[in-house]
C-alpha cells in the first residue's frame, strides 16, 4: 500500500463534502463572512435553488489585494492567532475551510474593496484553480457570485432535491441569519423576485416582518440575567402553537444553534396549557460565557456543547414557566370579590317552576308494531359517477350491471350496503383514505369537493414553506386548496374542502409541504407519503353524509381491485355472507 499526499484541490473537495452539502450552506458561510466583516447592509440574490447561482453582496470593511488572495486558500482566517482564541470565539466563522471549499467544487467571481482604496480587485476562480485576477470598478465592501455549484463533481449534484426543497432550505439559513442580527438591514431575491426586504429594527419587529402580523400580538418577551446565562428574546402565547418544531429558534451569543435538551426545557413549561402534540414558538438568545461553550464539534457548527447545561435547563423551564403564569389571563381568578348576591323571589315574583312530565298510562312496551326494516336505497345510476359498476375477481365476481344498493350511514361512522347476497359494514373515513390514496400512488387526478370562501382568508405561512407551496399550487388546488400569493409574503386562501376549518385547512397544508413532494422517485417514500396526505384530507368518522356522498364512496370503492385493506394493514370493510348469516340465525 502507497501512502498519497493529497493535492490542495483534492483535499478541499473532500472538506466541501463537510461544509457544503447544498446550496444552503453556501448561503450560510457567505452572509456570515459579510456579517464577521462588519457590514450592515446585506443582499441575497438566488438563481434556480442555488444551482446556477448563489450571490452575497454587502458593505463591510472589504479585503486588500493581498487578503482577497489569500482568503481562498485552506484554514485561512483572521479569526484566531493561537489556541487560547479558540475559547474567545464571538466571530461567526473562523476555521477558513469555508471558501476554500466553496471554490473547490463551483465557479468563484469575488469583488472585493476596502474603503480607502481607488480600485478593488477582482479574481475568478473555477474548481480551486484561480483563471484571473485584476483591477476592478466596484463598492465598498465584498460581492461573491458562486455559480454551478458541484459543476465538476456532478454525482453530488444529483443528490439535491426539488427546486422548492432547495430554496425551503436557503430561506430557513437566511431567515436565522436575519432573525438574530436585527440590528443589519437585509434583502433576499430569488430568480429576480424581492422576497424580503428587511430595514433595521427592534427584535420583535423583525420577527413580524419575518413571519407576518398575526405574531405581533401572540409574542411574550422573556429575560433572565443569572451568572452563567442572559436569557432574552420571545415566547408564543398558548394560543399560537404548531404541530410541528419548526419554528422554535435558540441563538446562543448571536449564533443559531440547535439543542433538543434545552428546547424540551421551553415545551415542558407549556405542559397543561396548550393540546397535546402541539408545540409553542419561541425566538431565544443566550449569552453565554465563550471559555463554557463548545462551537467546534459540528462542521456547520449548529450544535454546541454547554458546560453547564442542566442549570441552563431549569432557568429557561422557571424563568417561561413565570412568564406564562403571569401572561396567562384565563387561569386568573378574582380571590378579592366577597360579595356574592343572589336573586330574590317574593311570593308573587314569576318564579322558575319545574318541567312538566306528561305520559301515557295506558302505555304497552310489549305490544309492539310492525317495524320498518326497509333500508332506504338509491339507483347508483343516478349518481353522477360511472353507471356501470364492474366487480373485479377480487370482490364479487359479478357481470357489469346496473345495481340497485341499499345503502345507509350509522352512527355517523359507518356505511352499511347490500351487494347481491352480501352485506357491507364499511368504515367511512378508511374508505375515504383507500381511495384517495390508491389515486395518489397511480397518479389519476383527483378532485376533492371544496368550498369556495365567501371573503379570501390571509394567511402567512412559515416562510420557508412558501415555495414548496407555490410549487404544489396545482397539486393542492385537486385536493381542494386554491390559493394565491401576494407581493408581501402572505397567502390569500380562496378555498378549503368541504366540512373543513379554515384552521385545519391551514395545518393541513403545512403538513402536506413539510416533506417532499409526493411525485418522488422511491416507492416506498412515495407510499407514505401519499398515506399521510389521504389521511389529512380523507373524510372523517364523525361526518355526516347524504345519499349522493355515500353512493359515490361506494362506486369509487368498487373501482379498485381490493378495497379491504389500507397498505397500513388497517381494515376498510367487513363482510357478512348469507353462509354466515345462516350460522347465526339457521
Amino acid at each position: 500500500m502507497v501512502i498519497n499526499v493529497l493535492s490542495p484541490i483534492v483535499a478541499n473537495q473532500i472538506a466541501a463534502g463537510e461544509v457544503v452539502s447544498r446550496p444552503s450552506s453556501i448561503v450560510k458561510e457567505l452572509m456570515e463572512n459579510s456579517l464577521d466583516s462588519g457590514a450592515d447592509n446585506i443582499s441575497l440574490i438566488i438563481k434556480d435553488a442555488g444551482r446556477t447561482m448563489v450571490e452575497v453582496i454587502d458593505n463591510g470593511c472589504g479585503m486588500d489585494e493581498e487578503d482577497s488572495k489569500k482568503c481562498f486558500l485552506a484554514h485561512a482566517t483572521s479569526k484566531i492567532h493561537s489556541c487560547d482564541d479558540l475559547h474567545n470565539l464571538t466571530t461567526m466563522g473562523f476555521r477558513g475551510e469555508a471558501l476554500a471549499s466553496i471554490a473547490a467544487i463551483s465557479q468563484v467571481e469575488l469583488r472585493t474593496k476596502q474603503d480607502e482604496q481607488v480600485l478593488g480587485n477582482e479574481i475568478i476562480i473555477e474548481g480551486g484553480k484561480v483563471k484571473s485576477e485584476s483591477k476592478a470598478t466596484t463598492a465598498k465592501g465584498t460581492s461573491i457570485k458562486v455559480k454551478n455549484i458541484f459543476f465538476n463533481t456532478p454525482a453530488r449534484r444529483n443528490f439535491l432535491k426539488s427546486d422548492a426543497v432547495e430554496n425551503s432550505h436557503i430561506t430557513e439559513e437566511f431567515i436565522r441569519i436575519a432573525l438574530i442580527n436585527n440590528d443589519k438591514s437585509f434583502s433576499y431575491y430569488n430568480n429576480d423576485k424581492l422576497i424580503f426586504k428587511l430595514d433595521k429594527s427592534s427584535k420583535k419587529k423583525r420577527i413580524v416582518d419575518l413571519f407576518g402580523s398575526s405574531y405581533n400580538n401572540k409574542l411574550l418577551p422573556i429575560e433572565e440575567k443569572v451568572d452563567i446565562v442572559d436569557i432574552s428574546g420571545f415566547i408564543s402565547t398558548i394560543d399560537l402553537t404548531r404541530k410541528t418544531k419548526n419554528e422554535q429558534y435558540f441563538f446562543v451569543n448571536n449564533r443559531f444553534m440547535k439543542n433538543t435538551y434545552l428546547a424540551n426545557a421551553i415545551d415542558r413549561a407549556y405542559n397543561n396549557l396548550i393540546p397535546e402534540k402541539n408545540f409553542p414558538i419561541f425566538f431565544i438568545n443566550l449569552t453565554v460565557n465563550p471559555k463554557n461553550i463548545d462551537v467546534n464539534i459540528h462542521p456547520t457548527k449548529t450544535e454546541i456543547k454547554f458546560l453547564d447545561d442542566k442549570a441552563i435547563y431549569s432557568i429557561l423551564y422557571a424563568t417561561a414557566r413565570k412568564v406564562l403564569g403571569v401572561n396567562n389571563l384565563a387561569t386568573q381568578i378574582d380571590f378579592e370579590k366577597k360579595d356574592i348576591v343572589f336573586p330574590t323571589y317574593s311570593s308573587n315574583s314569576d318564579v322558575p317552576m319545574p318541567p312538566k312530565i306528561d305520559f301515557n298510562p295506558n302505555y304497552n312496551p310489549f305490544q309492539s308494531t310492525q317495524p320498518n326494516t326497509n333500508f332506504d336505497h338509491k339507483d347508483i345510476s343516478q349518481v353522477n359517477v360511472q353507471t356501470q359498476i364492474s366487480f373485479s375477481a377480487n370482490t364479487l365476481q359479478s357481470p357489469q350491471e346496473k345495481t340497485h344498493i341499499p345503502t345507509m350511514q350509522f352512527i355517523n361512522k359507518y356505511i352499511i350496503t347490500q351487494i347481491h347476497n352480501d352485506i357491507f359494514f364499511i368504515n367511512q373515513h378508511k374508505a375515504s383514505k383507500k381511495i384517495i390514496y390508491e389515486k395518489l400512488i397511480s397518479k389519476q387526478k383527483i378532485d376533492i369537493a371544496c368550498q369556495k370562501l365567501v371573503l379570501p382568508y390571509n394567511h402567512f405561512f412559515n416562510p420557508k414553506d412558501c415555495f414548496r407551496l407555490l410549487e404544489n399550487q396545482g397539486f393542492l388546488k385537486s385536493l381542494g386548496y386554491e390559493f394565491n400569493y401576494k407581493d408581501d409574503g402572505s397567502f390569500d386562501l380562496l378555498s378549503v374542502p368541504n366540512n373543513q376549518s379554515i384552521e385545519k385547512a391551514i395545518e393541513t397544508m403545512e403538513n402536506i409541504v413539510t416533506k417532499d413532494n409526493i411525485n418522488i422517485d422511491e416507492q416506498q417514500e412515495r407510499e407514505k407519503r401519499a398515506l399521510n396526505i389521504a389521511e389529512n384530507i380523507a373524510i372523517k368518522e364523525g361526518q355526516h353524509l347524504n345519499e349522493t356522498e355515500i353512493m359515490l364512496i361506494i362506486a369509487e370503492l368498487l373501482k379498485l381491485n381490493d378495497f379491504n385493506m389500507l397498505p397500513n394493514n388497517e381494515k376498510v370493510s367487513l363482510k357478512i355472507d348469507e353462509s354466515f348469516l345462516n350460522k347465526l340465525l339457521p
